[in-house]
């Protein structure tokens, strides 16, 4: 584990402009109801020109489909059998398949981006799909948002420390509550006496904070498409080919990353990989169709018995630009064919481009003559200070040919392109005992091809394969598997094995093949197949790891998440003058400021010191002095909380509470209700949420309005209810 202090340090320095920058998010163009309002989870459908088979996926009716956060938490309360209404059986059903698909057991901070340039990975979807392990921080901030994927609020609450999970819903008594789940330390807190998970501290964020929203707007999925000549395998095996916790090199030698054949320890318990070849056609109207935006002039031909790809006139650029498409991080990409050129005047170059960045060449072809090449692109490229795409996703490759001769003068023969991309084993369709179900789906098909699905696994530590070759969508097929029945793992813990069963997957390969003269494979009819994708089959695992919890609920608002938390009116001057001196005399990072911060709510009058605190204090501080201001309601605050919330608002998780403060210390003041709606379109759901709140506190006809707004047209479903909600509060005190 790493030490919690550079843990800490990290997020708050490397993670400020990101966390500062989102919050004040431009609206998203054409989001449907609700485009007035940032919208969250928005992911990429746009469809390449090279793109033969569109948006092609795999999922089996016995394990979540985990395309995006909203399908893997759609399948987890489907598979469990969990009820719209029963809050905590979804939360506990979501703790239960996380800790089934994602590895706790440690690395660290991912760093993409090219040298120099690398930068954490903070989005969710990311963490869970793609690398699938991490430490305290990194898994909280992946289950978070799975949460809020499902409407509901959701944080991840850190300490200098620690981080984990705090889920909001609807308790079996009508409250609205936030509940702790560690999912490093695979324990919830538990109130025995009520019968329901508590906090990790009483009351919510007492030396901690709910800290960031971490996730971009714009998130990753698994969304697949393939080319013409691409093949595509997924294998259950990594052999290698991992993007570990590191900033400057790309390898950190450690056993937790050691590969050994066969082995499922370590990062090896969640990482599988892709290997994604492509190879240009041999004629030139597949070639067409295989090319990615900005080619240009581009011809192949058959010479010397070999094809060659060149210029289609003399005198002009002939481009090829082909595409290496995710959804995966790129750990390994190697490109060889050999280049030919008769005259020194002529051009051949290499270029290759990473996640939409400028082009970087990487060969400038010089003397005549032939030339086999085989360019690294990957880690060892890295390793050396050569241009890489290591940690890319989308990659694009250029070839540039031209010459005065004829246009077979130049060019290249047999080019082919192979990456090794990491993925996250867990989330792919596993295999449970009995029927499994798979549905392979896709939006569009180029007319005359086919996708040749090829699926290996072992049963009873035989090995077994299933080959379709599909030309329609949705194919419905299955693999039986009676009688292989899970092994008892020591609280199912599979961060240190797992996919060793009686029946577990190999790896499945996805290529298009023509479909003439191909015989195509009969689908199970979807009457037969569907209902298995909406039917429960909970998974035998129990995952109860309860930690009971000390101190225990007294009062709801102290499990709101709203401010104030309690009402507590203390006298004591001494305690009072030694709290603002631990306050003035620590950083603002400082436990004991956020402590004597907070336990200054509980006296009167200690607001002018806190005030004056407020102005500068930092993220995190913020949020304790706001908290005693809320608490202590003197109107005397209105003012520095207006003058911190005009400035942006910026600065989550403190100003995010702003709103409740000015909800109590700003009543009667006609600038605060204007002073909250005003951002309202261009800040964040939290802000939103919280901003709501106090508008059914405040009251008035802007109120009321902007209430029946959000009510409506706020794309966040947990916004809208908190909306509905303070309207019908605000609406009852009117009558």
């Amino acid at each position: 584990m790493r030490p919690v202090a550079t843990s800490n340090r990290a997020l708050q320095v490397a993670g400020m402009a990101v966390l500062l920058a989102g919050l004040l998010a431009a609206p998203a163009a054409g989001a449907g109801e609700g485009a007035d309002y940032p919208r969250e989870n928005i992911h990429d459908t746009s469809v390449g020109p090279d793109e033969a088979l569109v948006n092609v996926s795999l999922v089996n009716s016995r394990w979540p489909d985990c395309t995006t956060l909203q399908s893997v938490v759609r399948d987890i309360f489907r598979l469990e059998g969990v009820t719209e209404k029963d809050g905590q059986a979804k939360a506990l059903a979501l703790w239960k398949w996380f800790r089934i698909l994602v590895s706790s057991t440690g690395g660290g901070y991912a760093y993409e981006g090219p040298p120099g340039k690398q930068r954490i990975v903070y989005g969710p979807h990311k963490i869970f799909a793609v690398y699938g392990h991490h430490q305290c921080d990194g898994v909280s901030w992946a289950m978070a948002p799975m949460w809020r994927a499902a409407g509901y609020m959701a944080f991840d609450a850190a300490t200098h420390g620690h981080t984990t999970v705090a889920l909001r819903y609807r308790d079996a008594d009508g409250i609205y509550r936030y509940h702790a789940f560690d999912p490093q330390r695979r324990i919830y807190w538990w109130d025995d006496k009520a019968r329901r998970v508590s906090t990790r501290s009483m009351p919510v964020m007492t030396g901690m904070v709910f800290r960031h929203v971490l996730a971009p707007q714009r998130l990753h999925s698994l969304r697949t498409s393939l080319r013409m000549g691409e093949t595509v395998e997924r294998s259950w095996q990594n052999t290698g080919h991992i993007v570990p916790s590191a900033t400057k090199a790309p390898y950190v030698k450690n056993r937790y990353y050691d590969y050994e054949p066969g082995k499922t320890r370590g990062i090896y318990a969640a990482v599988g990989q892709e290997v994604q070849t492509f190879a240009p056609a041999a004629d030139g109207e597949t070639l067409a169709r295989q090319l990615y935006e900005g080619s240009a002039n581009a011809a192949c031909s058959p010479v010397g018995g070999k094809t060659l790809y060149h210029p289609a006139r003399a005198n002009r650029p002939g481009v090829f630009v082909f595409r290496m498409a995710p959804p995966y991080v790129v750990a390994d990409m190697r490109f060889s064919a050999t280049l030919h050129k008769a005259a020194a005047a002529d051009v051949c170059r290499l270029y290759f481009s990473r996640d939409g960045g400028p082009w970087q060449m990487i060969l400038d072809k010089k003397a005549p003559g032939a030339e086999d090449v085989k360019i690294e692109l990957g880690r060892e490229a890295r390793k050396r200070g050569a241009p890489d795409v290591y940690t890319a996703y989308s990659v694009l490759l250029k070839a540039e040919f031209s010459t005065a001769g004829k246009p077979t003068d130049v060019g290249m023969s047999a080019p082919r392109v192979v990456a090794h991309r990491m993925l996250n084993k867990r989330t792919l369709p596993n295999l449970m005992g009995g029927k499994n179900y798979f549905r392979v789906s896709a939006e569009r098909l180029a007319p005359g091809w086919a996708l040749k699905l090829t699926v290996d696994y072992r049963l009873n530590d035989k090995p077994r394969t299933v080959e379709r070759v599909i030309g329609k969508f949705p194919h419905y097929f299955r693999i039986d598997a009676a009688g292989a029945k899970l092994r008892k793992i020591r609280n199912w813990n599979y961060d240190q094995d797992f996919g060793n069963e009686a029946v577990r997957m190999v790896g499945y390969r996805m290529q298009l093949v023509p479909a003439g003269g191909a015989k195509l494979s009969e689908s199970l009819p979807p009457a037969q197949a569907e209902p298995h994708f909406a039917a429960s089959a909970p998974h035998p695992a129990d995952m109860t790891h309860r930690r009971v919890a000390k101190k225990t609920e007294t009062d709801p608002a102290q499990t709101s998440g709203f401010f104030p938390q309690s009402r507590k009116r203390l006298t004591d001057k001494k305690r009072m003058d030694e709290l603002v001196r631990q306050l003035n005399n620590n950083a603002d990072r400082s436990y004991k400021a956020w402590a004597a911060a907070q336990e200054l709510g509980s006296y009167p009058g200690s607001v002018d010191w806190l005030c004056n605190r407020l102005d500068k204090a930092n993220i995190d501080l913020t949020l304790f002095i706001v908290k005693a201001l809320a608490q202590i309601g003197d109107p005397k605050a209105t003012e520095p909380l207006l003058k911190k919330w005009q400035r942006g608002p910026a600065g989550a998780p403190g100003t995010r509470y702003i709103p409740d403060a000015l909800a109590v210390c700003g009543k009667g003041d006609a600038r605060v209700v204007e002073a909250l709606v005003k951002p309202l379109r261009q800040v964040r759901f939290d802000y939103r949420f919280h901003i709501a709140h106090a508008l059914g506190e405040l009251g008035g006809p802007l109120a009321e309005k902007t209430l029946k707004e959000l009510a409506e047209k706020d794309p966040f479903p947990a916004v809208r209810e908190e909306a509905a909600a303070a309207l019908r509060r605000l609406q009852a005190r009117s009558k």
